[in-house]
């Protein structure tokens, strides 16, 4: 098994773009940013900046429980 890593994680959780990703909310929400890791989406953010601090604050839960 792979050591879970900061390396691993940056893999693992990723920030989808507006458009990138769909699901059943996608009308209401497509012109959002989403994060996701392995299994789905985990967050919607209106802002890029929001989703991305989201996303490395995420790494740094698992990394540091």
């Amino acid at each position: 098994m792979r050591k879970k890593d900061l390396d691993y994680w940056l893999e693992e959780i990723a920030v989808l773009a507006p458009g990138m990703w769909y699901n059943n909310t996608f009308d209401t929400i497509g012109d959002w940013y989403a994060v996701s890791d392995t299994i789905g989406i985990i967050a919607y953010f209106e802002k890029e900046v929001d989703a991305y601090r989201f996303r490395l604050d995420y790494i740094n839960r698992k990394l540091n429980p």
